[in-house]
């Protein structure tokens, strides 16, 4: 009879289970850095590898835009801030506007001098948050589409480089040739320039503190290692180039004073040694361009300007604009004969280059100085 225990129906068994396992400290932490790591990557994830066409924000402000938005209800335009400038002692207003276009309702940003409502320094496109309506959001919070020009003047400056080849519609042609720009505004023409090719080297030179941290604020002007802005007299830094041998592609002049008769280029910027400083610092290949505001656009000071830029330059070419009363002068090195054959030439590629931009055709006319 094998040995054992004698079991019973009538007997109780216990049946003793093991001691509960404890976790080691060791793999306590491991799994705390599983934790960690795997929570780390979701953040990455969340906020650089899917990140939204538009910031939302839900919680921006919450109490201020349900009065913000009671206050928009019915109206074509919220301001958005009102700075002053001590050193031009200007007051520029920023306002959100919408407006009715053939696509449908559009939500532009507006950047003007207070007193000047009517003529905007700077206009950009919002890209809407969703379905969301200019009455139904908060539009501080959209992101400005830099591709979308909706000044014509703005829209002239940035075709009349590729106009004269100083830039090339080939994309990969431009990388790394410099770009000066005087006079910033909300920088929607160098912002146009470096999201269309990242590599072009910009730089804008701009005189009023108070207008470069509105366009950073508000128009979303970045500093990075192809853009960059600098505060300094732009007359100051054209001679400075000039005194260093400094050589640029493309040279934009799109400074303005309080003038009412040609309040821009500034009247500091018209001086003869300025025309020649400015010859001085664009290539053998590269341009000067020029917005001429004038009361009057076929007026005898205008014609004035574009003939003394002449003097400097080996050819000037004389741009109208549609619906808009600037003229664009657009001054090489080199000498573009006064015929009729070219005269259509430029008209064509001026229509090529709008096409390709994506830019409104602006250009009315085209004339040889």
């Amino acid at each position: 009879m094998p040995q054992g225990i004698l079991h019973t129906p009538n007997e109780t068994v216990f049946h003793l289970k093991k001691p509960p396992r404890t976790m080691s400290m060791k793999t306590k932490q491991y799994f705390a850095f599983i934790f960690s790591f795997c929570i780390l990557v979701y953040l990455l994830l969340y906020f650089y590898v899917l990140p939204s066409e538009v910031l939302v924000d839900e919680q921006y402000g919450r109490d201020l835009d349900e009065n913000l938005l009671n206050q928009k209800k019915g109206l074509e335009e919220s301001v958005i801030t009102q700075e002053c400038s001590l050193v031009t002692e200007n007051c520029y207003v920023v306002v959100d506007r919408k407006v009715e276009t053939e696509l449908g309702q559009m939500v532009e940003r507006h950047m003007f001098v207070k007193g000047f409502e009517d003529e905007s320094d700077t206009i950009v496109r919002l890209i809407p948050q969703g379905d969301r309506t200019f009455e139904f959001s908060d539009t501080r919070m959209w992101k400005i589409d830099h591709l979308s020009i909706r000044a014509q003047y703005i829209a002239a400056l940035i075709s009349a480089p590729f106009i004269v080849s100083a830039l090339s519609l080939v994309d990969s042609d431009n990388d790394g040739k410099a770009i000066l720009e005087i006079g910033l505004g909300g920088g929607s023409l160098d912002m146009f320039l470096h999201s269309l090719n990242p590599k072009l080297n910009i730089t804008a030179v701009e005189l009023d503190p108070t207008v470069v941290s509105m366009a950073q604020k508000w128009f979303n002007v970045v500093n990075d290692g192809t853009r960059r802005t600098i505060i300094a007299d732009g007359l100051e830094f054209v001679k400075r180039a000039e005194r260093s041998q400094e050589k640029y592609d493309v040279v934009f002049l799109d400074a303005c004073d309080s003038s009412k008769s040609i309040p821009c280029p500034s009247k500091l910027f018209r001086m003869p040694e300025m025309y020649s400083s400015f010859s001085s610092i664009v290539k053998t290949t590269g341009a000067l361009v020029v917005n001429i505001l004038s009361q009057e656009e076929d007026g005898p000071e205008v014609d004035q300007i574009i003939e003394d830029l002449s003097q400097h330059f080996g050819s000037c070419l004389k741009v109208s604009i549609t619906d808009e009363v600037n003229v664009i002068a657009i001054c090489t090195k080199q000498a573009i004969t006064d015929s009729t054959s070219n005269t259509d030439f430029l008209r064509r590629r001026a229509n090529a280059v709008t096409m390709r931009l994506g830019l409104q055709d602006v250009l009315k006319t085209i004339k040889m100085n």
